[in-house]
């Protein structure tokens, strides 16, 4: 009762963010464009839709898809607008492509995408060539003397079956990526699903800042997955991170304790919610996150978790999930849940059959506008972070109708114009 009475509080401040929101849904991309638009042909339309507009590999002249992924660290902007230094991948401005070696803060800067928790995802297709290659460009951003520069890096990637040489563990055969080296790992997916990428050096230092991605393995260019047909899907990476442990690596390249090592953010897709629903950082701006959909539909929602110790308990308010595949592998027999645990390194595919008329319902359970409920972690140390609540991982169904576009009765206006929270 304490949560949805706390939650409640967050209310007419929540209800004017969704106003706003669906007042300029454009400006949230949650469309992808129409094929004219780009003069794309049909084929490819098709990838882009079933891979949501994201940022693609490059095709090789023998048909392999290149992806080119660099290490670095940063800064990310939390809610509460701490900056919390961490390490991670990122990848050339708007495309994988190869821009050569990169050693100095400004090449970074210039050539490379902000560092970001997670990094963008890696769609791939059963059957198809890849050829993934690692850059290591070095720390930028820690003290002189911090032992973290120079670290050498991975890619273990989590969940598929590889051999040794490709599987992302140091040594085993093949030595790490050394500052300002690179290594090639070339595969051919053999099933589709959901999966994971993470550095496999220092792994409990490497992966806790911030060192991780997903990988969505396609069966071909149509939305189905598992021989299910969805209409929209949305990837929800769960984490926890320590500032305090990425502050002390930062300083010394060190974390005294691991044993007392302490969360004090629990994120979907990097990002927290918080009742200051203007943020550009909250979870429910960013359209990889808030889930979007329209009645009638089915939603694919693939959830995954990494960690030190929290399990995510996950509830979505108004719907039960139906659980139809673990781990990237599809189960003999679905079944349903509205609470779902999921703990580090687990994936798990669920659908989500959005009913008629949930556009003009309003959730009972915490009083939110019509078609808006929450789903959040109800292990409840995850909607707290750095001491606040509800600081953590809440997210939103957003469902609209599509014989009438429901429109605010009063759009909060800034300026003369509706207030849009990712242009600020």
């Amino acid at each position: 009762m304490k949560l949805l009475k706390l939650i409640s509080r967050a209310m007419p401040v929540l209800f004017m963010g969704v106003a706003t929101y669906i007042a300029v849904p454009n400006a949230f991309g949650e469309e992808v464009k129409h094929a004219g638009e780009w003069n794309l042909s049909e084929e490819e339309q098709d990838l882009v839709n079933v891979t949501n507009g994201d940022v693609l590999g490059e095709r090789g002249k023998d048909g392999t898809w290149e992806f080119h992924l660099y290490t670095t660290d940063g800064y990310i902007e939390m809610t509460n607008g701490e900056l919390v230094w961490v390490m991670g991948y990122t990848h050339a401005k708007g495309s994988f492509k190869d821009v050569g070696e990169v050693k100095t803060k400004e090449e970074v800067e210039q050539l490379l995408e902000p560092v970001k928790v997670p990094c963008d995802p890696l769609h791939l297709f059963v059957g198809e060539k890849v050829r993934i290659t690692l850059h290591n460009t070095g720390i930028h951003c820690a003290d002189e003397h911090s032992g973290i520069n120079h670290v050498a890096h991975t890619i273990h990637f989590h969940g598929l079956d590889l051999t040794p040489s490709i599987d992302g563990v140091p040594s085993l055969p093949v030595d790490p990526v050394l500052e300002h080296k690179t290594f090639t790992y070339e595969l051919i997916p053999q099933y589709e699903g959901s999966f994971m990428g993470h550095c496999h050096v220092d792994s409990f230092n490497h992966i806790l800042a911030g060192m991780y991605f997903p990988i969505i393995i396609h069966q071909d260019r149509t939305k189905a997955a598992y021989g299910y047909k969805y209409d929209r899907d949305y990837t929800l990476f769960f984490s926890e991170m320590s500032s305090m442990a990425n502050e002390q690596l930062q300083e010394s390249g060190v974390v005294h304790g691991l044993q007392d090592w302490k969360a004090d953010y629990f994120l979907i897709n990097g990002r927290t919610f918080t009742d200051n629903l203007y943020h550009p950082r909250s979870v429910i701006n960013d359209p990889r996150s808030r889930i979007v959909a329209y009645e009638d539909e089915t939603v694919l929602l693939r959830l995954m978790a990494i960690g030190a110790d929290h399990v995510f308990a996950l509830h979505p308010h108004g719907y039960h999930m139906e659980v139809v595949a673990l781990d990237g592998r599809k189960l003999k027999s679905s079944y349903e849940k509205d609470t779902l645990c999921i703990a580090s390194g687990e994936r798990i595919d669920v659908l989500v059959k959005i009913p008629r008329f949930a556009s003009q319902r309003k959730c009972l359970s915490c009083n939110l506008g019509a078609g808006i409920t929450i789903m959040h972690d109800h292990n409840l140390r995850g909607m707290v972070s750095t001491g606040k609540y509800p600081m953590g991982a809440l997210t939103i169904f957003d469902v609209r109708s599509r014989a009438k576009v429901a429109k605010p009765d009063a759009p909060l206006v800034k300026e003369g114009k509706p207030y849009n929270p990712l242009e600020h």
